[in-house]
C-alpha cells in the first residue's frame, strides 16, 4: 500500500513542478565551465554534480568534466578520464612517490598533455551554447585526504595553459571537500594527508606564490615551460566540510556539498543582473575576492552553505489524499440503517421467503404418492388390528417405507439444501441490497449483522426464527410419536362391509398410514430443513459480521496510516515549514467537494467510475481501494486550480488561512515568513568550523535564487536592511516551485580551521614516524 501512495505523491510532484517551472526552472551559465575532479575519492561527487547539472542547467550539455584518477573513474559522454601514474606505492611515501613518478614517466605526461589539449578544443567547440565566449572557468574539485591532489598545481596549470590558447581569460576556482566525521579504518593517516594538502594549499593561495616547470610535452618529446607569476593559484578556494560552522555534522555527510558546489559554480558564472532591484545587492566575484583578502598576502579561504525551500507538493498531495479519504469514510458512515421489515424483505428472510426456499428443495406430495407403490407383505388386516401404527408399518413394509423416505425424500432434500447454502445466498443479497447501495453501505451492513444493533438486527430476527422453528419441530416430533403409538383398530378407516375383501382393507390402512404418518414425517423434515436454513443464515451472518468488521477495521487503519504518512510528510517538509497544512487543505478539499457535488450530485465520488462504494473494499481489499483513491485524487481533486499555485502563492494562502481565535497553531503571514526565513538561515549555515574567528576578518554575503518579485523574497530583502552586517541579494529566476538560499563566508586562514587544529597532531606524529607526505624532487618556485 505504501508503495502505491509513494508512487502517487512522486508522480504528482514531478508533474506539477514541471508545469510550474516550465522552461524557467532550468538555469543557464554565462560562460563555459570545465570541471577538473582530482582523485578516486571524488568519483561520487563527479556523478552527482554531473546529474545535478543535467537536471537543472539549460546548457549542461556544454559542460565538460576531466577526472584525474588512479583506479576508479566514471564513464560518461561528457567525462574525460585522465589516468595518473599507477604503481604499487608504499604507504609511508605515497604522496611523494606519486609526485616523483609523474615527473619520471614522460610517456604518461605526454598522454596527459594530449588529453588536456583535446579537452580544451572540445570546450572551444561548445561555445555556441553559452552567451559569452570570452572567458572560461575551471572548477577544480578534490578531497583533502586524496593523495592524488599532490599534483594539484601541475594538473590545474597544464589545463589552464591549453585553455589560454583558446580563450582570452581563464580563471580557476577550487572546491576542497574536508571529511571530518572520521572513526573508520585509517582515520589517522587520512587526517595526516588532509593536513599536508591544506599546508600546501596555504602556500598556493599566498600573494607571493609562483610556479614554473616544463609541463607541456609535445608528441616529439619537446618540453615547454608553464608559468604562474606571483599570486594565488585559484581565484577562490572554498573549503567545504561535512560539519557546519556550529560544529554540527551534516545529515548527508560530504554529499551535501555536491549541490552546494553546483550553486557556487553557477553564482560565479552567472550572467550579471542588469535590472536594478530595490534592497537587492548583486553578486560580484571580484568584490567578494577583495573583501575576504587578508593582510600581508596571507592565504584566505571561503566556505558556503545552502538551504532550499520548495513548494511542499509531496506533503500537499499526501495531506489531500488523507483529507479526501476522511470525506469518503465520513460519507460511508452516514449510510442509512435498514428498518426491520425492510431488512427482512431485502434479504429474503420473510416467512414467505423461507417457505418458498424450503418448498424448492422438498418434493412433498409427489414423493408420498410414489410410496403407494411400495410392496407390502401378506399380513392380514385382522393381524394388523391388534398393532399400533409403527408396528403395522414394520409388518407391512419390513422397513422399506422408512428406507424409501430417507433416501428418496429426506436425503435428496438435504442435498438440495446443501447446494442452496453452498451458494452463499445471504452474502450475495447483503452485498447487492445493502453494501452496493449508496444510501446504505458497509456501515449499515455492519449494523445489520451486529448482535448489539440499535436498529434492525438480522441476528436477532434469525435467532427469534430459530427459536420458534425449534419449538415447532419439537411439537411436530411429539405429534408424530403420539400418532405412531395409536392402534390400528382405533383409526377412522372406511374398510367397507362384512363382505369387503381383506386386501381392500389392508390397502385402505396403507393409504391412511402413509398419508398420516409420513405426512407428519414430511412436516418434521420441513421444520428440520427450515431450522438448518435459519441456522446456516445465522452462521453466515456471524461470519459476514466478522468479515465486514475486518473491512471496517481496515478502513480505520487506512485512515490512520494516511494521516500518519501525511503528518510525516509535513514534518519532513521542515525546510519549507508545513505550518497550517491540515487546516488549509482540509478546507480546500471540503470546498472542492461542495463545488463538484453541486454540479455532479451528492456523493458523485461513490460512482464505480470514481471511488466506488464500500463493496470495492469488501471484494478487492485495501490495495484496490487505495488505487482508486489515488486515481480519484489525481484526476478529480488535485487537477483543480487551488492545488496548482506557485510556491509563494501557496505559502501566502496557507499563511492567511482562517482559524478559530484559540487555535494558536495557525500562523499569520508575517509569522510564517519570519519562521521560514529563520529556518532557511539555519539550514544555510556554512560548511566549515573555524576557531576564534575574528570579526574583522569575517566577510559574509547571502544570495537568494528566486523570483525577486515574490512576496516572501521581498520580505527577507527588506528585513533589518539598515542593521545588516552582510551583503544580501537575489539572483532572479522566474521559477515558481521554490527558492534557494546560498550563504557565503570568507576571510579565514589555515590556523582558524578546527579541522587543521584537530588533525595537526596526526600529521606531526606520522612525519616523526618516518612518513613522507610532501612533494619531493622536481620543485616549483614559490
Amino acid at each position: 500500500m505504501k508503495d502505491l501512495i509513494e508512487q502517487f505523491a512522486g508522480a504528482y510532484t514531478a508533474e506539477l513542478e514541471g508545469q510550474l517551472d516550465g522552461g524557467n526552472g532550468q538555469r543557464s551559465i554565462q560562460n563555459p565551465v570545465l570541471f577538473l575532479f582530482i582523485g578516486d575519492k571524488s568519483v561520487e561527487s563527479l556523478r552527482t554534480v554531473c546529474g545535478i547539472h543535467a537536471a537543472k542547467w539549460q546548457n549542461s550539455q556544454g559542460v565538460l568534466y576531466v577526472h584525474a584518477y588512479h583506479e576508479e573513474t566514471w564513464e560518461h559522454p561528457q567525462v574525460f578520464p585522465c589516468r595518473l601514474p599507477k604503481r604499487e606505492f608504499r604507504k609511508q611515501t605515497l604522496r611523494a612517490e606519486m609526485y616523483e613518478e609523474f615527473w619520471q614517466d614522460e610517456s604518461q605526461v605526454m598522454e596527459i598533455n594530449r588529453l588536456m589539449r583535446q579537452v580544451s578544443i572540445r570546450v572551444a567547440e561548445t561555445g555556441k551554447q553559452f552567451p559569452s565566449f570570452q572567458q572560461v572557468n575551471i572548477a577544480v574539485v578534490t578531497r583533502a585526504d586524496d593523495p592524488a591532489n599532490v599534483l594539484l598545481p601541475e594538473l590545474t596549470l597544464l589545463l589552464k595553459s591549453y585553455l589560454q590558447e583558446m580563450f582570452k581569460t581563464v580563471s580557476a576556482d577550487l572546491y576542497v571537500l574536508l571529511p571530518e566525521k572520521g572513526g573508520g579504518e585509517g582515520f589517522g593517516f587520512s587526517s595526516a594527508l588532509g593536513v599536508q594538502f591544506l599546508e600546501e594549499l596555504d602556500r598556493y593561495q599566498r600573494g607571493d606564490y609562483r610556479y614554473q616547470a616544463d609541463l607541456i610535452v609535445t608528441e616529439d618529446g619537446i618540453r615547454l615551460p608553464v608559468q604562474h607569476s606571483y599570486g594565488p593559484l585559484f581565484s577562490l578556494a572554498y573549503l567545504l566540510s561535512d560539519k557546519t560552522e556550529q560544529g554540527l555534522f551534516l545529515e548527508g555527510g560530504l554529499s551535501e556539498n555536491d549541490e552546494l558546489i553546483s550553486n557556487l559554480v553557477l553564482l560565479n558564472n552567472k550572467e550579471a543582473e542588469l535590472a536594478f532591484r530595490e534592497h537587492s545587492e548583486s553578486y560580484n566575484k571580484l568584490q567578494f575576492m577583495r573583501s575576504i583578502s587578508l593582510e600581508s598576502g596571507r592565504a584566505a579561504f571561503a566556505s558556503a552553505g545552502l538551504s532550499k525551500v520548495k513548494r511542499p507538493t509531496r506533503a500537499i498531495a499526501l495531506t489531500v489524499l488523507a483529507a479526501v479519504f476522511d470525506r469518503y469514510l465520513e460519507r460511508l458512515k452516514e449510510g442509512d440503517s435498514l428498518p426491520k421489515t425492510k431488512a427482512r424483505e431485502m434479504l429474503g428472510l420473510t416467512a414467505f421467503d423461507v417457505q418458498k426456499a424450503i418448498g424448492n428443495v422438498l418434493e412433498g406430495e409427489d414423493a408420498l404418492a410414489e410410496m403407494q407403490g411400495l410392496m407390502t407383505s401378506g399380513v392380514s388386516y385382522r393381524e394388523l388390528c391388534s398393532m399400533n401404527l409403527r408396528e403395522a408399518e414394520l409388518a407391512l413394509f419390513d422397513g422399506t417405507s422408512q428406507s424409501f423416505f430417507e433416501s428418496r425424500i429426506e436425503k435428496q432434500a438435504h442435498e438440495k439444501l446443501n447446494s442452496v447454502l453452498a451458494r452463499g445466498s445471504l452474502e450475495t443479497l447483503l452485498l447487492q441490497e445493502v453494501m452496493e447501495q449508496d444510501r446504505h453501505g458497509i456501515y449499515a451492513a455492519y449494523e445489520l449483522t451486529s448482535e448489539q444493533s440499535t436498529g434492525a438486527s438480522l441476528l436477532g430476527e434469525l435467532r427469534t426464527g430459530i427459536k420458534e422453528t425449534q419449538r415447532q419441530l419439537e411439537q411436530a416430533k411429539a405429534e408424530l410419536e403420539e400418532l405412531c403409538q395409536q392402534r390400528v383398530d382405533q383409526q377412522e378407516l372406511r374398510v367397507g362391509g362384512f363382505f369387503t375383501r381383506d386386501k381392500e382393507r389392508v390397502r385402505t390402512l396403507v393409504r391412511h398410514l402413509l398419508s398420516n404418518v409420513y405426512g407428519k414425517k414430511l412436516e418434521v423434515l420441513e421444520w428440520e430443513l427450515t431450522l438448518r436454513l435459519l441456522q446456516d443464515y445465522e452462521r453466515q451472518t456471524i461470519e459476514l459480521h466478522k468479515r465486514i468488521g475486518e473491512q471496517i477495521a481496515q478502513l480505520q487503519e487506512l485512515q490512520t496510516q494516511l494521516r500518519s504518512i501525511a503528518r510525516k510528510s509535513v514534518q519532513d517538509a521542515a525546510d519549507y515549514l508545513g505550518k497550517n497544512m491540515d487546516e488549509y487543505y482540509e478546507t480546500v478539499v471540503a470546498e472542492t467537494f461542495r463545488a463538484q457535488e453541486t454540479q455532479r450530485g451528492d456523493g458523485f465520488y461513490l460512482d464505480p467510475r470514481h471511488l466506488g462504494n464500500s463493496s470495492l473494499l469488501y471484494l478487492h481489499g485495501t490495495r484496490g481501494l487505495v488505487e482508486r483513491l489515488c486515481a480519484f485524487c489525481r484526476t478529480e481533486i488535485l487537477s483543480r486550480s487551488p492545488f496548482a499555485m506557485s510556491f509563494e502563492a501557496e505559502l501566502l494562502a496557507r499563511a492567511n488561512v482562517a482559524a478559530a481565535y484559540e487555535n494558536r497553531t495557525v500562523l499569520t503571514r508575517e509569522e510564517l515568513f519570519s519562521d521560514l526565513s529563520a529556518v532557511m538561515e539555519e539550514r544555510a549555515a556554512v560548511h566549515i568550523e573555524v576557531f576564534h574567528f575574528l570579526q574583522k576578518h569575517r566577510y559574509e554575503e547571502k544570495h537568494w535564487f528566486a523570483d525577486v518579485d515574490n512576496d516572501f523574497v521581498q520580505y527577507v530583502l527588506r528585513e533589518e536592511k539598515g542593521a545588516r552586517t552582510y551583503k544580501q541579494g537575489c539572483i532572479h529566476e522566474a521559477r515558481k516551485s521554490g527558492i534557494e538560499k546560498l550563504n557565503l563566508m570568507g576571510g579565514f586562514g589555515l590556523e582558524d580551521l578546527m579541522y587543521y587544529r584537530n588533525n595537526k597532531k596526526y600529521h606531526s606524529s606520522y612525519v616523526e614516524s618516518g612518513y613522507v607526505f610532501h612533494r619531493q624532487g622536481k620543485e616549483e618556485l614559490s
